[in-house]
């Protein structure tokens, strides 16, 4: 559906063509709402706050309304000391890494990201093993490996746990992932280096607009009519209409 076909339903769906029982919505003002709607589609259907009570992944259906979103990037990460001059101050909390960009420290600034999916990590440690891929120095290995999820509440006390998954053993480590401002740090026991990180997102839905050079929605198309009713009882919220409530459950039955 383009945009201009998502005006017509927008429109339609409304009721006001030639009744004129509704106001007239300026164009700019149904791309506000289609707006408004995508960004509320992509969150219920990421936290699984809707009418199925469905997260992202937990069905087909969630997984097929998202997939145009998801991006992979490959980011290097580089360990934070006093003398490197990142953009961000970290506190200096020793064995520390974070996402580190040539032109823009440390920044998503680089990718049009909105909301993480998941994070793995590269890591290279020394070990008289060879069992892992290694590199051009023997005593060295590369892992791919994921991370330990901690928040600002719990980090303290996974930093002192010292069975934690985040202390290398036996060649297997998960070190710990914070996020802070606009960057990511993984935080080690020392014995290993963390040297890039894979990033699964959602990205920034495109801003849908009809003027100027049209944009369309860049969500998958069998979205465009639950989006254009969310739009609709936006709108008859906004000028508190009574067939909101029919609307709204209308819009429930839509998945």
């Amino acid at each position: 559906m383009t945009i201009s076909e998502m005006h017509i339903a927008f429109d339609l769906l409304l009721d006001k063509v030639n009744s004129l029982q509704y106001p007239s919505f300026l164009p700019e003002e149904k791309d506000f709402f289609l707006n408004q709607a995508i960004r509320k589609f992509v969150k219920t259907r990421y936290s699984g706050t809707n009418a199925k009570r469905e997260g992202f992944e937990q069905s087909q259906k969630r997984i097929d309304d998202l997939r145009t979103l998801i991006r992979e990037a490959i980011i290097p990460c580089i360990l934070v000391v006093e003398d490197v001059p990142l953009l961000v101050d970290y506190g200096l909390r020793p064995n520390t890494y974070a996402l580190y960009h040539e032109l823009d420290s440390a920044t998503f600034t680089d990718m049009p990201y909105w909301l993480s999916l998941g994070e793995e990590v590269e890591i290279s440690f020394q070990t008289i093993t060879t069992s892992a891929i290694e590199t051009n120095n023997s005593n060295y290995v590369h892992k791919r490996v994921g991370v330990t999820d901690a928040t600002s509440n719990d980090v303290r006390w996974k930093l002192d746990d010292p069975l934690g998954a985040y202390r290398l053993h036996y060649d297997e480590a998960r070190p710990l992932r914070l996020f802070k401002e606009n960057t990511i740090e993984f935080i080690t026991d020392g014995q290993y280096s963390v040297i890039a990180a894979y990033l699964r997102f959602l990205k920034q839905p495109a801003v849908v607009s009809i003027s100027g050079t049209p944009v369309d929605c860049d969500l998958a198309e069998h979205t465009h009519d639950e989006i254009v009713a969310l739009a609709v009882q936006m709108a008859l919220e906004n000028v508190e209409q009574p067939r909101l409530e029919s609307h709204s459950q209308l819009v429930n039955t839509m998945e």
